[in-house]
């Protein structure tokens, strides 16, 4: 492997993956918070904060998942949930149901990218959805003035004045530049006379008002019992139902993989030096929780051609079942018939992992999600490849270790997040990165996943044409490529580049 130079003791320049991602984003982000809170500047302060944290979590995450992070940061601000917009259209809900919305309307985010950053699973923000529309339209809001709403808003994005562009840009260059945040605006105290005398006016309505609905107790008899008064239950834990329809289940059923897929990029820079062949050592899962059992390609549409035991832990979705789309489905098949294959002790563990889960900040289960849905894109022989890694990493002393990670994070910001694409894309992604170029993230998925399927001469040949076309011509390329068949794509590739 050959040694990256050491890390000059300056810090490093901004990756410019990073201001370009924030650069596109601040002003979108702005008028989330804006509508969110109702304050240009409590909203500008919050997007600061987001932006500082996204920016320390950015380098331990993949960068497809830059967006739902970046949005579950801002949401998480304390400003945002305990704001009143200002839009007359919006003034109805709470803050809960109107982030749900902007996600949609300002975000532009998809259901499954928008119920992440909320935290819940796409059944319930896709219904959480629904009753804040309903809500709306009780309170004379109709579709069409929602409607008009989102282009209003849309344009605000676009046309925002330029003293909030160029406090945005500035705002961005001083969190890439680690200056220190400035200090919130200094808020002219109320007279303490007048607050004393309002809080004394308001303790003695209450006291009141209390007095109303007062009534001696009756008093004990000599010799006389009371019954003592009934202690609240302890919370239970969630029915078995909400366990397999964890949006997060996946993630919590494997927990040996998580710190796995926690250094997944550094993993994947070490195995890319290694022929499969040489990698000795492997993982032992025997004591994890059993894999996931084979589910049928396609989940039934019909609710009732699944499986009893299925149907049972799946009942809740029975009525909204044909309705969701076939990812969704084949997910919640494959966690009931997971969760079937577990005797009681890891059904246990597992109910116990989401409850600890479900506690933390939906910020921090946003970065950690991160890893985990970059793990899931990989090959199965990927995922083996580096478990084996990391079993020979965890047999090496501490010194060699830290002498791997010195020499990984040396390398440029960008040229690590590529790893993060595996060891198979990662190694080569520089030469394919002009492939990449203006698709729209909906698209990047389905692109890494025709990507994987290439053999490794189809992606070397495809990175020759990649470097060779111009823009137009690349565009063309993405859309013959996703059209055709899997089985035809490398044929594609190979009379391409004859011509």
């Amino acid at each position: 492997m050959t040694r990256a130079p050491l890390a000059s003791p300056n810090p490093a320049p901004p990756s410019p993956a990073l201001s370009a991602f924030l650069r596109g984003i601040e002003r979108r982000a702005f008028v989330f918070a804006q509508v969110q809170c109702g304050a240009d500047a409590v909203a500008e302060a919050a997007l600061g904060r987001a932006m500082r944290s996204f920016k320390a979590a950015s380098t331990t995450i993949p960068l497809s998942t830059w967006p739902a992070a970046f949005w579950a940061l801002l949401v998480a601000q304390e400003e945002l949930s305990g704001g009143q917009s200002d839009v007359p259209e919006l003034r109805a809900l709470s803050s809960g149901p109107r982030a749900a919305l902007l996600l949609r309307m300002v975000a532009g985010l998809d259901f499954p990218h928008a119920a992440g950053v909320l935290g819940v699973s796409e059944a319930t923000y896709r219904f959480a959805l629904q009753r804040a529309l309903q809500q709306l339209g009780e309170g004379g809001i109709s579709y069409a003035v929602l409607g008009a709403l989102r282009e209003r808003l849309h344009r605000q994005v676009k046309t925002l004045p330029e003293s909030r562009t160029a406090s945005l840009a500035a705002l961005r260059a001083a969190v890439l530049e680690d200056a220190p945040e400035a200090p919130p605006p200094v808020v002219e105290p109320v007279s303490p006379i007048w607050r004393r005398l309002g809080w004394g006016l308001l303790v003695l309505l209450g006291l009141g008002f209390a007095a109303t609905f007062w009534t001696p107790a009756p008093v004990l008899a000599p010799g006389g019992t009371e019954a003592l008064p009934v202690e609240a239950a302890p919370p239970r834990a969630p029915a078995t139902s909400d366990q397999v329809t964890h949006p997060d289940y996946a993630q919590l059923a494997a927990p040996g993989d998580e710190p796995v897929a926690a250094d997944l990029a550094l993993l994947s820079w070490i195995a890319s030096s290694e022929s499969a062949g040489n990698v000795g050592a492997r993982a032992d899962t025997s004591g994890s929780v059993p894999p996931e059992p084979p589910v049928p390609d396609d989940a039934p549409t019909a609710f009732q051609d699944l499986p009893q035991p299925q149907r049972a832990l799946l009942v809740p979705l029975a009525g909204a079942w044909p309705g969701l789309e076939a990812p969704i489905r084949r997910r919640l098949q494959s966690n009931a018939a997971h969760w079937l294959a577990l005797d009681p002790a890891q059904r246990e563990a597992l109910a116990a992992r989401m409850l600890a889960w479900d506690a933390l900040a939906a910020a921090e289960r946003a970065q950690r999600r991160g890893p985990f849905a970059a793990w899931q894109a990989l090959s199965q022989v990927e995922r083996e490849r580096l478990r084996a890694v990391f079993a020979e990493r965890a047999a090496m002393s501490p010194e060699q270790r830290q002498a791997q990670r010195d020499e990984f994070e040396a390398l440029p910001a960008d040229q690590r997040q590529e790893w993060w694409l595996g060891p198979e894309i990662g190694a080569g992604f520089a030469q394919l990165r002009p492939l990449f170029a203006f698709v729209p993230e909906g698209e990047r998925t389905a692109l890494l996943s025709l990507l994987r399927a290439l053999s490794p001469q189809a992606r070397a040949d495809l990175a020759l044409l990649a470097r060779r076309l111009p823009a137009n011509q690349r565009e063309s390329l993405r859309r013959d490529l996703m059209a055709a068949p899997p089985a035809e794509r490398e044929a594609l590739i190979r009379a391409r580049l004859e011509r």
